[in-house]
């Protein structure tokens, strides 16, 4: 629960109860923001991580051809 939140809420005058979920929705929507930020950028880095392999692969073909 976000506390800034709920007592900006109670001060507003909104009940107890209400106040409360409020400020638990806010804070949950804001932990799934960051999970999804995180998610998107593991998928760039495995994207990374597969072309550095790949040309790895195909640099140290080369070499093996080369020194045949």
């Amino acid at each position: 629960m976000i506390a800034e939140v709920y007592e900006a809420l109670r001060a507003a005058g909104a009940p107890d109860e209400k106040a409360k979920e409020a400020a638990k929705v806010m804070a949950e929507l804001g932990q799934e923001e960051r999970l999804a930020r995180i998610e998107s950028d593991t998928k760039l880095i495995k994207w990374m991580m597969g072309v550095l392999v790949t040309m790895n692969i195909g640099i140290i073909l080369m070499l093996i051809k080369a020194l045949s």
